[in-house]
């Protein structure tokens, strides 16, 4: 359960700090990502689905976007997994989610632009089908047609490659229309497709990142949040950290849970097989034991929490009634008694610590925001540098740049590392930054994992380059994929499902 609460922990701060940073790049992927080919690598992934079921990670405008065989996310999976191959990196959980997550990015995008162009009317060419066909049995070191290969594919595999470059290009007329083609097609080096700019617009994009503001900054991390403190929180809260000896058995239908447990209490099946063989596990281990021991966790799990009261009244080896779940239908076995939580034992301090970081986080932030405060006050009365020194606080230095939020490509962005990594997607750390004169200091304020506090060192207006259009083409997809994402037609449950289903495979193991 930890280690999957670690890289749950793990994927959260990737996915903060790259998603909204990688999305222009993705969209250029779709091209070809969703492109039949012939030989996929969807196969690495079989071993985390629940191969009787497909998992949906989310909708475009109504239509599910599910990894079964056939779908767009599921060869888009399958290229972007044979891509990592062919590039000489292993596809292992360590990148099953970056793929996977790109994929599902690619087939939204894919879903909205190809109903944009289908909406006004246009049509592929069988001439511009059959180019690309020919392009893809074409040795592209003789430029010779392979006639061989090609009576060698079969006529499925053919009908299924003319129908996706048909979709292919349905996707480029949308995205070579609005964003260029880059130098594929232009005039006199200049590009025939994409919106046009014109100097003038070039030059006031520029001049937006013209004026650059250079701090001072301190961050107290909320990861150094004393465990004494976590202990105080856990002993004025001892009923969420009473701990239960539970054994679950779950299934997804309640007529199923209500058979399997009359099989049960008439010895048709022992308590231990039926947890191991017929149970889902999406709450226990490979032999059935309750994954979540505390109170706070039980009650996690239950529909209704007044069901606990139930679960509190089983005596040692003693079987419960069917309990709805959150996730399914539960029969649960006491395997022991209640007790108590030891906050003089290491693991109940990890255990509250943990509770708190994830459902407490203003506890722990309301603790540093104090000290921050503290730190402001000194820091008026003496100095920044002297307020460092007496909170062992250590101050860094940051270079002069711009507001961008969103990270866009046209302007310098802060240093991914130091107390201002995040400020990319926090407008109200902008205002506050921004706000601040010469010399000024901010209150503390959150950003991300830290509570930081500022002093403003700098106000410059340099003098800027026109934007290229490279960095204008950058921008607009950026923005573009930011609004579609943010549109009430996609519905994304891809870090939810994908949890789950880790989840539910470590469990199977």
């Amino acid at each position: 359960m930890n280690l999957l609460m670690d890289q749950e922990n793990k994927i959260t701060e990737q996915k903060t700090k790259k998603d909204s940073s990688k999305i222009g790049a993705v969209i250029i992927l779709v091209i070809s990502a969703l492109v039949f080919l012939p030989f996929g690598a969807s196969a690495v992934f079989q071993s985390i689905f629940n191969k009787q079921k497909a998992s949906t990670f989310g909708s475009y405008n109504g239509k599910n976007i599910t990894y079964e065989p056939g779908s767009n996310f599921y060869t888009a999976v399958s290229n972007l997994a044979q891509s990592y191959q062919a590039s000489g990196y292993k596809v292992d959980e360590n990148s099953y989610y970056r793929i996977m997550r790109e994929a599902f990015y690619q087939t939204v995008i894919n879903m909205a632009f190809t109903d944009s162009v289908k909406k006004s009317g246009y049509i592929v060419p069988k001439e511009a089908i059959n180019r690309f066909v020919i392009e893809r049995f074409t040795d592209p070191s003789t430029g010779k047609f392979s006639q061989k290969a090609y009576n060698q594919t079969s006529a499925v595999d053919l009908e299924k490659l003319r129908k996706d470059i048909e979709e292919s290009l349905v996707y480029k007329r949308y995205f070579y229309d609005l964003f260029g083609a880059g130098n594929e097609v232009s005039f006199n080096g200049t590009p025939l497709y994409g919106l046009k700019r014109s100097g003038a617009e070039k030059k006031f994009l520029a001049s937006m990142g013209a004026e650059k503001h250079s701090f001072d900054a301190v961050a107290f991390s909320t990861s150094n949040f004393p465990k004494e403190e976590a202990v105080k929180f856990g002993k004025e809260n001892a009923e969420k950290f009473i701990k239960y000896d539970l054994s679950v058995i779950t299934v997804d239908d309640e007529q199923e849970a209500k058979a399997l447990l009359k099989q049960i209490n008439g010895n048709e099946i022992t308590f231990a097989d039926a947890a191991s063989e017929k149970s889902q596990k999406y709450y226990s281990d490979a032999d059935g034991k309750n994954a979540g021991a505390y109170r706070y966790q039980i009650e996690n799990m239950l529909d209704n929490v007044d069901s606990l009261a139930e679960l509190e009244k089983l005596q040692k080896d003693e079987i419960s009634a069917v309990i709805k779940t959150k996730r399914g239908y539960s029969i649960f076995k006491c395997d022991g008694s209640v007790a108590a939580a030891d906050f003089e034992d290491s693991a109940v301090q990890d255990a509250v610590l943990g509770y708190i970081n994830s459902n407490e986080k203003s506890y722990i932030e309301n603790y540093f925001l104090e000290i921050a405060e503290n730190f402001v006050s000194e820091a008026a009365i003496s100095n920044f540098d002297s307020a460092c020194k007496k909170f062992n606080v250590e101050k860094s230095e940051v270079q002069p740049f711009p507001v961008n939020y969103g990270s866009s490509s046209i302007y310098p962005s802060v240093s991914e590392t130091g107390p201002l990594a995040r400020i990319a997607s926090n407008e109200d750390a902008y205002k506050t930054a921004f706000s601040l004169k010469q010399d000024e200091i901010s209150s503390p304020f959150i950003l991300g994992s830290n509570v930081v506090v500022l002093k403003c060192t700098g106000i410059q207006t340099d003098e800027v380059e026109d934007a290229s259009e490279t960095e204008i083409r950058n921008a607009d997809l950026n923005t573009a994929n930011s609004a579609l994402f943010a549109n009430p037609k996609v519905v994304d449950n891809f870090f939810a499902t994908y949890i789950t289903l880790m989840s539910e495979n470590k469990n199977r193991k």
